[in-house]
């Protein structure tokens, strides 16, 4: 596939959803059991009805919450992050596909943390391919400079690897990325593209994420030509995400808003330029489970202020998915989601996943 420029957004979009079910159905990943549990959650939603009664179709299953990096805007990196640190065991996970797999349509690996990070995350990836789930793993890309690494990511199977890279250049990458090595995630992704068609593998679908910031719009043109020559599958610039109710939201405004309103997902009152509509497709569709099982409804809670349960000492994920607390979350969020500080600004929309 090829890169692609979207002509009617300035922004450089990920794999497409057409492309994504390509993937999907040539790697016979799409079954009658998934397709199934999906319109019947979707269902549920669409007809008003809490509980979804089956298993959320897209699962984020985070190997750590550990990082190498110190990026300023990310709870992990600067060392506020409030729930527990630690990473998954392989067993734990095993639990999860066990459990999930055969609903599962997308399962994303990663969350609060770097998952490479996790020594057993290549044993993770195999395991839910051999089971042909669809698998996105997003990396900062330092780790991966063992050749035998590399092609262990490609041999497994992985249907997409995203590399955040937040600058063409190594002044600029820095500025964001503290502790990085811009040279080093260089060299790393082209030693993957080149293995990747060494082996002449269709998969990973390599991308590079771009979060386009104050410091780093002057680059969009060298990241672009960046992509092509390295030769990426896809080029996503990604809109920059500000806490705006936090203190000193001011200040982050000033540094990381860009200059150019259209490469910011805020209008100049600083509200989401898109609706925001009053339900949340997330709820009913994707679920979260963190490293040690506990089950978050979204990416957007790294604190687990919105603990829905521990599917490993509660009784899988089936039973935190459908239980009383996370319905009351549904319910919630259905009545006014205004009234909820996570909720006001998200449209909750399953691309949240994706793009923003």
């Amino acid at each position: 596939m090829r890169l692609k420029k979207q002509r009617a957004n300035p922004l450089v979009v990920v794999m497409k959803k057409k492309d994504m079910l390509f993937y999907m159905l040539r790697g016979r990943e799409v079954t009658t059991r998934r397709v199934c549990n999906a319109l019947k959650c979707f269902g549920m939603m669409k007809f008003g009805r809490l509980e979804p009664a089956g298993y959320p179709s897209i699962l984020m299953v985070e190997p750590t919450n550990l990082c190498n990096l110190k990026c300023e805007l990310c709870p992990t990196g600067q060392g506020t992050l409030r729930a527990p640190r630690g990473s998954m065991k392989l067993a734990n996970f095993k639990k999860i596909i066990d459990e999930c797999g055969p609903y599962l349509l997308n399962l994303t690996l990663w969350n609060w943390g770097e998952p490479f990070l996790n020594r057993r995350v290549y044993d993770m990836i195999e395991y839910a391919k051999k089971r042909r789930i669809f698998v996105r793993v997003s990396t900062n890309g330092h780790l991966l400079k063992d050749s035998k690494n590399i092609e262990r990511v490609v041999r497994s199977g992985m249907d997409e690897l995203i590399f955040s890279l937040d600058g063409a250049s190594r002044e600029t990458f820095m500025k964001y990325r503290k502790s990085g090595d811009f040279e080093a995630v260089m060299d790393n992704l082209k030693k993957l593209v080149e293995t990747k068609r060494r082996m002449k593998s269709r998969t990973p679908f390599i991308e590079i994420q771009f979060i386009v910031m104050r410091h780093n719009e002057h680059e969009i043109g060298k990241i672009r030509k960046l992509a092509r020559d390295m030769g990426v599958d896809a080029l996503k610039l990604k809109t920059v995400n500000l806490d705006m109710e936090s203190a000193g939201h001011e200040e982050k405004n000033a540094k990381y808003l860009p200059k150019e309103w259209k490469y910011s997902r805020y209008s100049k009152n600083l509200n989401r330029k898109d609706a925001i509509p009053r339900g949340c497709t997330r709820l009913w569709m994707s679920s979260v489970v963190n490293w040690d099982g506990s089950v978050s409804p979204c990416c957007y809670d790294p604190h687990r202020i919105f603990d829905m349960g521990n599917m490993f000492s509660e009784g899988g994920l089936g039973r935190v998915w459908n239980s009383e607390k996370y319905n009351a979350l549904r319910r919630a969020v259905r009545k006014n989601k205004q009234a909820i500080v996570m909720c006001r600004q998200c449209p909750g929309r399953l691309t949240g996943l994706d793009v923003e």
